[in-house]
C-alpha cells in the first residue's frame, strides 16, 4: 500500500514492490510533493476540489493500487516541516524532464550521420519506420501548439496534470498507430507499437497489437507470446479483486480480456484445443464473458468433431448481435442429421454475410466496395481460420449439402440481392428509408426461416427424417 517518506526536502509518495527472482523490495515514487502549498493543496486546504482532484489523477494513474488518504494526509500533515513554502514548478515538472529527453535525442541523432559513417547509416536504416512516426508528430505538434486556455485544457499551478500523466500511452497516440496495423501496413505498425512499448513499459494494448500484426502475419507462437504478455501486463492494471460485471464497465479491465480472447483464438488455430478451452472457461469464470466463450468454445467443438456441443455452443453466442455464429451452428446440426433446423440457421448467416457464405464453400469473391462489405469479407477469412481442422476434415456429403445450399438459383439471388440492398444503404444519403427497410428485413430471422421453407424439400438431403435439435 502507498505510503510517504521524506527525500530530503521533498516528500514523495512511494509504493514497495518486490524484484522478480530477488525477492528485493524496491521503492517505486508515484508523486514528489514538493512545497507547504502544494500540500496543503493536497490536503484540502487549498482551493475548492483540490483535494478530490488529487486523489482521483493519483488512483487514474496507478488503478491496481489501493490508497489509504487518511493515513497518506496524516503523514504529508506530519512532514510538512521539511517542504520549502513555495516552488518553481515550471522547472522541475515541464522544461526539465522535457528538455533533458530532448537533448539525449538530439545528440543521437546529430551523431547518426549516415554520410560519415556507415554504420550510422544502418541505424537510421534500421529506425527509419520509428523517425518517419516521430516527423510526423513532431509537425502535428508544432501545428496545434498555439492553444487559447480553456477548461478542457487548463492545469492548476502544481501542473498536477501534466505531472500524472506519461503512464498510459494517450488514446490519440493508440488510435494513430492502430491506423498502420487497420491499413495492413504490418511492418511500421510492428516498429511504432515496438516503440511505444519502450516508451510506456506496462503498455499491455500494445502487446495486443503487435501479437495481431504476428497472427494476421501466420506467425502464431509469436502471437501467442504476445497476448500471454498482453494478459500479464494486463493484470495488473486492475485490483485483484474485482467483481464479474466490472470487466464491463472498468475501462482497465479491457487489455486483459483482449488478450484472453485473443490468446484462445491462436491457441484454437494452433490447435491446442486443451488449453484453448481452459481459457474459455477463464473467461466465462473471471469475467463474465459468456458470449466469447462459447463463441469459441464452438470453434474449438467444431474442429474436434464434438458435434452436439458445438451446436449448443453456437446456439449459446448466437443472437441479433452474432448472427454469424449460425454458420457454426448449421455445420454442427448437418453432422448431427439434423437438417430440417439446418438451413434456417446457414440462410440467416448467409444473408447477413453473403461473402463469407461463399468462402466457406470454396467461391472466389470480387474485391470488397465499401466497409460493410469489407467486414462480411473479413468475417470469411476469420472462419475459414478459426474452422481449419473442420474444414480440412468436413465430411464429404456435407461438402456437398452445403456447395448446393449457395448455387441453388434461388439462394444466389438472395445473397445478390442482400449484397445489393446493403450498398445502396450504404451508398444512400438521403432520407429514403426503402433500402435500410429492405436491409433490415432480409436480415432478420422470421425471413430466413421463411425462405428456408421454401428450399426444403429441394434440398434436404435424402434420408433425412427432419429431426429438430431440442
Amino acid at each position: 500500500m502507498p505510503y510517504v517518506r521524506t527525500r530530503g526536502n521533498q516528500l514523495a509518495i512511494v509504493h514497495g514492490e518486490r524484484e522478480p527472482g530477488s525477492g528485493r523490495v524496491q521503492q517505486r515514487i508515484l508523486f514528489t510533493v514538493y512545497s507547504k502549498a502544494e500540500a496543503r493543496e493536497i490536503l484540502g486546504r487549498g482551493s475548492s476540489g483540490g483535494r478530490p482532484r488529487f486523489q482521483a489523477l493519483l488512483q487514474e494513474q496507478f488503478p491496481e493500487l489501493e490508497f489509504n488518504w487518511r493515513k497518506i494526509g496524516g503523514d504529508i500533515e506530519k512532514n510538512l516541516a521539511a517542504l520549502p513554502e513555495q516552488y518553481e514548478y515550471d522547472g522541475a515538472r515541464l522544461e526539465h524532464r522535457f528538455r533533458k529527453d530532448l537533448c539525449a535525442f538530439t545528440r543521437q541523432l546529430i551523431q547518426a550521420d549516415p554520410q560519415e559513417l556507415l554504420p550510422a547509416a544502418h541505424v537510421i536504416q534500421q529506425h527509419r519506420h520509428e523517425l518517419e512516426y516521430l516527423a510526423d508528430l513532431i509537425h502535428w505538434r508544432l501545428k496545434l501548439r498555439d492553444q487559447k486556455p480553456t477548461e478542457w485544457n487548463a492545469d492548476n499551478p502544481f501542473y498536477w496534470r501534466f505531472a500524472l500523466q506519461g503512464r498510459d500511452v494517450p488514446p490519440d497516440t493508440e488510435e494513430h498507430a492502430a491506423g498502420f496495423y487497420e491499413r495492413r501496413e504490418y511492418e511500421k505498425a510492428e516498429a511504432i507499437f515496438r516503440l511505444l512499448i519502450d516508451c510506456y513499459g506496462e503498455y499491455a494494448d500494445g502487446y495486443n497489437y503487435l501479437g495481431l500484426i504476428a497472427y494476421q502475419q501466420r506467425k502464431l507462437d509469436q502471437a501467442i507470446s504476445h497476448f500471454e504478455k498482453t494478459i500479464e501486463l494486463g493484470r495488473r492494471l486492475f485490483p485483484a479483486r474485482i467483481a464479474k460485471k466490472r470487466f464491463w464497465s472498468d475501462p482497465h479491465t479491457r487489455p486483459y480480456m483482449r488478450g484472453l480472447r485473443n490468446l484462445t483464438m491462436a491457441l484454437n488455430e494452433a490447435a491446442r484445443f486443451d488449453e484453448a478451452l481452459k481459457l474459455c472457461d477463464r473467461l466465462v469464470d473471471e469475467c463474465g464473458d459468456d458470449y466469447t466463450a462459447a463463441h469459441y468454445r464452438a470453434n474449438v467443438f467444431l474442429n474436434t468433431g464434438k458435434w452436439q456441443s458445438a451446436a449448443q455452443a453456437a446456439q449459446g453466442a448466437g443472437g441479433e448481435m452474432s448472427p454469424a455464429e449460425g454458420f457454426l451452428e448449421a455445420f454442427a446440426l448437418f453432422e448431427l442429421g439434423r437438417t430440417v433446423d439446418v438451413l434456417p440457421a446457414f440462410l440467416r448467416a448467409a444473408l447477413r454475410y453473403p461473402r463469407a457464405a461463399r468462402m466457406l464453400v470454396g467461391l472466389r469473391t470480387p474485391e470488397p466496395k465499401s466497409s460493410k462489405e469489407a467486414d462480411d469479407h473479413n468475417t470469411g477469412v476469420d472462419m475459414l481460420r478459426s474452422l481449419h481442422a473442420y474444414l480440412k476434415t468436413q465430411s464429404r456429403r456435407s461438402r456437398k449439402f452445403f456447395n448446393s445450399v449457395v448455387h441453388d438459383a434461388r439462394v444466389v439471388r438472395l445473397l445478390d440481392e442482400s449484397i445489393s440492398t446493403v450498398r445502396r444503404w450504404h451508398e444512400d444519403r438521403s432520407s429514403d428509408r426503402t433500402a435500410f427497410d429492405r436491409m433490415k428485413l432480409i436480415h432478420s430471422r422470421e425471413f430466413a426461416r421463411s425462405e428456408s421453407n421454401k428450399l426444403r424439400d429441394l434440398l434436404a438431403p435424402p434420408g433425412d427424417h427432419r429431426r429438430s435439435l431440442q
